[in-house]
């Protein structure tokens, strides 16, 4: 609490009306200092105690289901003075960090008498994707008499999931509108069989199989029948494995790569969906699984696919440039801002107890999880997973994933977010940074040696790519 200018001047006063009564004997200026000092401390004291009274019921509403970065979000607050006594000054609803004001007044300055209700519509525009939060409103509250002063904040939190930018969602649907993928091989369903393809062979005769396909020609020499088999276009469950780590949340360019490789798996799902293919999603991290939804195929997948996908973390930049951040998970909470918590420094710590213990970092529980789960659930159907990752903090666990696949007969597909094309690289580099460079590519190399000798495909990518070109790259069977 801190005194007004005018509560500064009236003590001001009362101190030299004091000083002018002891000096010149006057007993009349002494008792007129005594009283203003007197009302001061009964004003103060009659402001904390309505301070500590406050009772205000907030309800905030956001005029749209979703967010998207670089669009205006619309926000109306409902401000209920439930105290029997007014409330002067000013209301600000305070804005989630990395959002601006776009349109309208989150501040309002006046009184609210008891029983009434204030309302402030505005619209915030947010800066970047990742989870915001509103905290809440701060109150510059003055007492009746205008004497003090006291910021008071009044928690009611709202959470605000923003996606990416709406061109991305409007970008999906053209690239799922003339962009398709087929999965030729032996349908394990015939329920989920699109279509046949060419002739495959010859196997014996079972009752059930259509008349049609019964091959005449053979009966004569084989004496028995026979039935022709063909290659069938199938429908392929296919998950997709997005890296949240740490090393993908740092942003050093213009565009960060855990934001690219958010649109590309939003971008690919919907291919996938429109090529009549289940779909499913997951973020995970270094330990854990963030987010999740399990392959399905339906009007709503692709609703489920984007609810998923906006509870991935937001970017950070990093303190050194071309540095990527330590290993280690980040909460949805500090999305906005890298930031090392006491909390997050002994959870790291932990970790490299294991990893001292067992020789190595531990490797992807998350990753490895979702594989292990939908591989149980597929029980036995063929399954593709498309992992799109750095391979940086989470490179073991993407090789163990390829072996778990190559050993339980599924497929998957590893898009590489290759860190040095996303760096702000200086264009006059020395040797030292030449040779670094030939070593992450030699280490690039080597890392998709071992995902292909797991039977793994895998396509190296930059900023620049889009989904439209990483569809072709698999069709032309060049992943």
């Amino acid at each position: 609490m801190r005194s007004s200018y005018l509560g500064t001047l009236l003590i001001s006063v009362a101190i030299g009306l004091g000083l002018a009564g002891i000096f010149f004997s006057s007993l009349s200026w002494a008792v007129l200092s005594v009283a203003i000092i007197s009302a001061y401390v009964y004003s103060r004291l009659a402001f904390s105690s309505e301070l500590s009274r406050t009772s205000l019921q907030i309800e905030r509403r956001i005029g749209d289901e979703m967010a998207y970065t670089g669009e205006p979000l619309s926000v109306k607050v409902e401000v209920l003075n439930r105290n029997s006594f007014p409330i002067r000054g000013s209301f600000e609803d305070v804005l989630p960090e990395g959002c601006v004001l776009a349109d309208g007044s989150n501040r309002s300055e006046e009184q609210l008498p008891p029983r009434t209700m204030l309302t402030l519509s505005y619209s915030m525009l947010p800066e970047k994707r990742g989870p915001h939060l509103i905290p809440g409103m701060r109150l510059e509250r003055t007492d009746a008499f205008g004497l003090l002063i006291e910021d008071q904040m009044i928690d009611q939190p709202t959470p605000i999931s923003v996606h990416t930018k709406k061109s991305s969602f409007d970008a999906a649907r053209r690239i799922a509108g003339r962009e398709h993928l087929e999965f030729s091989g032996f349908a394990r369903n015939p329920a989920i069989v699109l279509r046949e393809l060419e002739f495959d062979g010859l196997r014996e005769y079972v009752p059930g199989d259509r008349v049609r396909d019964i091959h005449w020609k053979s009966l004569s020499k084989l004496n028995k029948l026979m039935t022709k088999t063909y290659r069938k276009e199938g429908s392929l469950q296919t998950m997709i494995l997005l890296d949240c780590s740490s090393s993908m949340r740092v942003k050093s360019s213009k565009v960060s790569k855990i934001d690219h490789a958010l649109d590309i798996s939003m971008q690919l799902s919907n291919v996938l969906l429109s090529s009549f293919h289940p779909a499913g999603a997951a973020g995970f991290d270094e330990v854990s699984v963030i987010s999740k939804v399990m392959p399905a195929l339906g009007r709503r997948q692709f609703e489920a696919i984007v609810r998923t996908l906006r509870k991935v973390p937001g970017s950070f930049k990093s303190t050194v440039v071309g540095t990527p951040a330590p290993a280690g998970p980040k909460l949805p909470e500090a999305a906005n801002e890298h930031t090392d918590t006491e909390d997050q420094g002994e959870f790291l710590s932990n970790v490299m107890k294991m990893s001292s213990t067992h020789g190595r970092v531990p490797l992807g529980l998350g990753l490895e999880g979702v594989i292990k789960e939908s591989v149980a659930r597929g029980k036995g159907q063929e399954q593709l997973f498309v992992v799109i990752s750095d391979l940086v903090s989470s490179r073991d666990a993407v090789i163990t994933g390829a072996k778990v696949c190559h050993s339980t007969g599924n497929r998957m597909l590893v898009i590489h977010t290759y860190d040095d094309w996303y760096r702000q690289g200086d264009p006059r580099m020395d040797l030292s940074q030449m040779e670094n460079l030939y070593g992450s590519l030699t280490e690039s190399l080597k890392v998709e040696g071992e995902l292909r000798s797991q039977g793994a495909g895998y396509i190296r990518i930059g900023p620049a790519d889009s989904a439209a070109r990483i569809i072709r790259t698999i069709r032309r069977g060049r992943a």
